[in-house]
């Protein structure tokens, strides 16, 4: 293809390279588009790298592999390490970068408040978010890791309720056992093999306990019950059928919790908390009730929970970027349109940023998948990797349902002037030389971190 004819075509930008931004992507080069992605981080891999724990080994190469096919296209610019909102202003992108039109496609990395504001001053030391946690936990292997790094305490308190703060207080129980089992019993066992197997499961194997190894459970603190937990969807609205799926998620947790070890606090939100010497030592619980299938707080019932260290996994939420219109957590739609940004155009939202929602397993609305399988597959992760596998391709189909209409409205609209599109190409190749980047495929294969069961092999 020459120059010319590359040049004197749409140009569109997308904000974010994940499931989402990479389907949309290959979507608009296929259809004659010229697409430049922009991605904030080195990798365009989102959650999949950075928000789901490193276990999932088998989920995790099969839907890079698919987002590098998609992004890997001669009429795909990918520019790394640009964040909009931040390197280049919305509005300066959508005045000066002469883009036919500009998708929306950032992910959900903004975690949920915690509910006591003044609780932030303890954030990154006994308080934190889930994905700073997950993304430690990720990369803390890697000998260039140079991120927050935490130091997991007994009496560790999880805040939340579904699978993402199950994963959390998975990594918490996992994290303490395999360092006291080699602190006291010089036992090494990886990560792999205690997520697999479970806490109980290793404990008997090799003869000891927590009061051995000086371990004190975690808790996992939920606002409601444990039949409220968002673990299995009901197949339909009937009453019988809610509550059937009540009764699984209350079994599924029981089974969790039997397996890993921790504690689990229901009808609970807290309200205060308690420090000593400017450090974090404890919570104060305000004890909710069950009023006519009601939750409501418990006036005057409150308790007090010794921890030093607090993981808030109450979930994610998109980041807002500063020039667009906003709903609350989403971005707000134009009326009679599932993607065109209010105000605007040629501005439109997909994915993530339609939603407002974060957690993996929210992306899907009309999976009815039951959590049951997820949890009890633990012995075969394959069910799991399934279920995030067909909410990936849910993903994907949603997007391939909003690009045609996205298409037709770009592809009316008059192409820019040939002076501005070489502006355009002018910043992608300033961007481009400063990072060092010559193509996608070598720019991953340079930039992908070393693999933790990597390490273990050696």
């Amino acid at each position: 293809m020459s120059l010319k004819s590359v040049r004197e075509k749409h140009h569109i930008a997308i904000i974010g390279g994940a499931v989402s931004g990479s389907v949309a992507a290959n979507i608009l080069a296929n259809n004659g588009f010229r697409v430049v992605v922009f991605e904030m981080n080195n990798l365009p891999y989102g959650k999949i790298e950075d928000g789901l724990p490193n276990w999932h080994v088998k989920l995790r190469n099969r839907q890079i592999e698919k987002i590098d096919k998609n992004l890997n296209h001669p009429s795909i610019i990918y520019l790394p390490n640009t964040k909009i909102g931040k390197d280049i202003s919305f509005l300066e992108l959508i005045n000066n970068w002469s883009f036919s039109g500009v998708i929306i496609a950032n992910g959900a990395w903004n975690d949920r408040q915690f509910p006591i504001p003044q609780i932030g001053k303890f954030i990154n030391k006994e308080l934190v978010y889930q994905n700073d946690f997950i993304y430690w936990f990720n990369h803390k292997h890697e000998p260039n890791y140079n991120g927050n790094n935490y130091f997991i305490k007994n009496n560790a308190v999880v805040l939340g309720g579904g699978l993402a703060s199950l994963d959390v207080i998975k990594i918490v129980m996992i994290e303490l056992v395999r360092k006291q089992l080699w602190f006291k019993k010089g036992i090494k066992v990886d990560m792999f093999t205690l997520e697999h197997k479970g806490v109980r499961f290793i404990l008997e194997t090799y003869k000891t306990s927590l009061k051995e190894l000086e371990i004190e459970k975690a808790k996992l603190v939920y606002r409601k019950t444990a039949k409220d937990m968002p673990l299995k969807t009901a197949v339909d609205n009937s009453i019988e059928s809610i509550e059937a799926a009540r009764l699984v998620s209350e079994k599924l947790l029981n089974k969790y919790k039997n397996k890993y070890m921790f504690e689990f606090i229901p009808l609970s939100v807290p309200v205060s908390f308690v420090e000593k010497n400017n450090k974090l030592t404890g919570l104060i619980l305000q004890k909710r009730k069950i009023d006519n299938g009601k939750i409501i707080l418990f006036e005057g019932d409150q308790y007090k929970i010794n921890t030093s260290f607090v993981i808030s996994s109450i979930g994610s939420l998109p980041e807002k970027i500063e020039g667009l219109p906003y709903d609350n957590t989403s971005l707000k739609i134009a009326e009679g349109s599932n993607c065109l940004v209010d105000g605007f155009d040629n501005v439109f939202a997909i994915g993530n940023a339609v939603t407002g929602r974060g957690n993996i397993q929210e992306s899907s609305r009309h999976s009815k998948k039951s959590a049951f399988d997820i949890i009890d597959a633990q012995a075969s992760n394959d069910k799991l990797e399934k279920w995030l596998t067909s909410i990936n391709i849910e993903i994907e189909d949603n997007v391939n349902e909003q690009l045609p209409r996205i298409i037709n409205g770009l592809k009316v609209k008059e192409i820019k002037p040939k002076k501005q599109i070489n502006d355009l190409y002018e910043k992608v190749n300033l961007i481009h030389k400063k990072q060092k980047f010559t193509s996608y495929l070598n720019w991953v294969f340079k930039k992908t971190p070393i693999r933790l069961e990597e390490t273990l092999k050696k």
